[in-house]
């Protein structure tokens, strides 16, 4: 189990590389628009990898920073305040409906999340220039927020298979911690915090003897599961198999196992 020292300088360590990523593609691959009114770049790729690696929250705030910080670079400071806003978002809700996607189709996400781009520039040029200036630029930026879009999938696929990718190697969250795992997998997966711990064990040996296998998995708060991602909780909840969250510290093994028999039956 990663503690949380280690969780918070692999966060920091995949900040930093994906803003430096942001800053790069943004500033190396910038072509002005029509006009002079801002410019169409590679900085979506960064963006949406940095919702996809590090979650809504860290993701907005290092994709918000760093996109802004390319504007300033590149003579465009005027769009700053909307890109950091704008493209925060962006990261923002890719990685939360990354996270709540199934696996199968999480890559879909993308899109929605990316499509806020042109939306989000063309209300702010239509504050700064009027409709004859933000009008046109809608198609740029539509364009240049779909190729990131595409970009950023056949990315975030190659990731999957290393250990870059926080959503899916950080299988052994500093939040949870499966104690024990059956041999031949579990039939069942009792949960509790882990203060609960040998309550839930003895409901897991009470099963057994019933020929019923239990999953005993620890949380190390009572809002660790918010905190997983969708690919995290299938690891720790294997899908179709039921399980049995205990909440009160006074409840007995007995009813435990009564509850799991239960989630089993139905």
């Amino acid at each position: 189990m990663q503690t949380k020292q280690a969780q918070s300088i692999h966060r920091l360590t995949t900040a930093g590389v994906l803003a430096a990523a942001i800053v790069l593609l943004t500033t190396l691959v910038s072509i002005p628009m029509p006009g002079g009114f801002g410019y169409i770049n590679l900085g979506d790729v960064g963006v949406l990898l940095a919702g996809m690696l590090l979650g809504g929250g860290w993701g907005a705030l290092c994709a918000g920073a760093a996109s802004a910080l390319s504007d300033v670079l590149l003579g465009y400071t005027v769009y700053a305040p909307a890109t950091f806003v704008i493209k925060g978002l962006v990261a923002l809700v890719a990685g939360l409906l990354f996270a709540k996607t199934q696996k199968k189709i999480r890559f879909a996400a993308l899109y929605p999340a990316a499509l806020i781009v042109p939306a989000g520039y063309f209300l702010y040029e239509l504050l700064l220039y009027g409709p004859a200036s933000a009008i046109p630029n809608i198609l740029f930026n539509t364009l240049q927020c779909l190729i990131g879009a595409v970009v950023a999938t056949i990315l975030g696929l190659m990731l999957l298979k290393t250990k870059i990718f926080a959503q899916d190697a950080a299988s052994q969250p500093v939040c949870a911690e499966i104690l024990r795992e059956p041999k031949n997998g579990p039939d069942v997966v009792l949960v509790s915090l882990r203060a609960q711990a040998e309550l839930i064990k003895k409901a897991g040996d009470m099963l057994s003897v019933q020929g019923i296998m239990a999953r005993i998995l620890v949380l190390d708060d009572s809002s660790a599961f918010e905190q997983l991602s969708a690919a995290q909780r299938e690891h720790f909840l294997p899908e179709g198999k039921p399980f049995v969250r205990v909440e009160d510290p006074e409840t007995t093994p007995k009813a435990i196992m009564q509850a799991a028999v239960e989630a089993r039956e139905k």
